[in-house]
């Protein structure tokens, strides 16, 4: 029962837990890719801008759209498998790794990839190849590519989930870029008018594969470059990651806490039933205002609250000595409640906490605890051994 149990909780949070983990590594990288970028001066940054705009002024003169994966003479990366098992190293995706895209709507934050392959589109976005990069500039149209439901990371799967007039943010060549969506489109991967340059444009268009786990179409999500101010795109931006590591360090204080408190749990049981084999005093003093109470009347109910018999099946019930105690004796183990019979409401809960113990721990209500001086209740809940008993 137990295994079932957490193997069920394993399975069932295997992909928020995976997607979280995913996540946070995606912003080290993006993190990486800042901190190289501010180290570099701007002839470098001016020089690699400089050729990527050279690439999209040649994609412009040749007119066509020819190169696009799946709608021309490449293959499309969505059709194939995806489950890689190559370990290409850090190397190989800082080699291709030109900037990052931010999604605030959907919290999506993921490095951007300079072309498209079955590699690179399971660690993050991808330029499509065929189409401008997202450099901003007039005469361009660049596609943004990811994929839906990957068992281990989100990537682009909400994009569903956005509206029109949302906003998306393009870092690369040490700029930011914003663009604001103006048009959703579900396409046949081979129809490509929507992507063309459209004369005079700024555009971004975000495609992933639909419906979700069917993959038969493509969903296209297309932006137009807006003006924005800078500063609230660096908080948006910032906001974006941090919810990710955040998240993430959510989850690591949350599956130690959860493994903790299965394993408590499974402890409780043990000692529960172990318990049930063996006898205990299940004690505790009944007062009101420090003032024993004499002569009150308990009935001693199982968990489920039904009435516990003696030998003789008679109701197993005691009443209240002098001093207030109230003392069912020698009792199996488990769970217990005792349950006032006349008067006022009042239910008094005991369990075994220890199997070495003499008596119930008393867990409701604390109050009617009387501790000594010396923090021990007159021997009753102390913790001893039943050799020390017999003794």
């Amino acid at each position: 029962m137990a295994g079932l149990f957490l193997t069920g909780a394993i399975i069932f949070s295997y992909p928020f837990v995976a997607d979280a983990i995913n996540n946070y590594y995606d912003q080290i990288r993006i993190e990486e890719m800042q901190a190289k970028s501010d180290k570099q001066n701007k002839e470098q940054l001016q020089a690699q801008r400089a050729e990527l705009e050279q690439k999209n002024q040649a994609l412009l003169e040749e007119g066509k759209l020819n190169n696009i994966p799946g709608m021309g003479l490449v293959e499309d990366p969505f059709t194939s498998l995806v489950d890689n098992t190559q370990n290409l190293g850090s190397d190989y995706f800082e080699k291709y790794t030109i900037g990052a895209i931010y999604i605030p709507t959907i919290h999506v934050s993921l490095p951007l990839f300079s072309e498209t392959n079955s590699i690179l589109l399971e660690k993050g976005a991808t330029v499509l190849q065929g189409t401008s990069f997202p450099i901003g500039g007039p005469n361009s149209h660049s596609v943004i590519t990811g994929h839906s439901g990957l068992p281990n990371q989100k990537l682009f799967t909400d994009l569903e989930q956005l509206k029109k007039g949302d906003f998306f943010f393009v870092e690369i060549t040490g700029e930011k870029l914003a663009y604001q969506i103006e048009a959703f489109k579900t396409v046949l991967p081979h129809e490509i008018d929507s992507l063309k340059i459209r004369d005079g444009e700024d555009l971004v268009t975000l495609l992933t594969c639909t419906p979700y786990m069917i993959n038969t179409h493509r969903l296209l999500v297309t932006g137009k470059r807006v003006p924005f101010p800078e500063e609230e795109l660096k908080k948006e931006i910032q906001t974006t990651q941090t919810y990710h590591k955040r998240r993430f360090q959510v989850y690591m204080m949350l599956i130690p806490l959860f493994i903790a408190l299965f394993f408590y749990w499974i402890w409780r049981k043990y000692v529960y039933y172990q318990s049930i084999k063996q006898r205990y005093d299940f004690n505790f003093y009944l007062l009101k205002e420090n003032q024993p109470q004499v002569g009150v009347p308990f009935v001693l109910m199982d968990k489920k609250g039904r009435t516990v018999f003696r030998d003789n099946e008679e109701p197993f019930t005691v009443t209240s000595e002098e001093d207030g105690l109230v003392s069912f004796k020698q009792i199996p183990g488990g769970i217990y409640r005792a349950v006032r019979s006349s008067g006022a409401p009042l239910s008094v809960k005991g369990k075994v906490f220890f199997l070495h113990d003499r008596y119930f721990k008393i867990t409701r209500p604390i109050k009617l605890w009387r501790r000594t001086k010396f923090n021990q209740i007159d021997i009753i809940n102390e913790v001893t051994s039943h050799e020390k008993e017999k003794e």
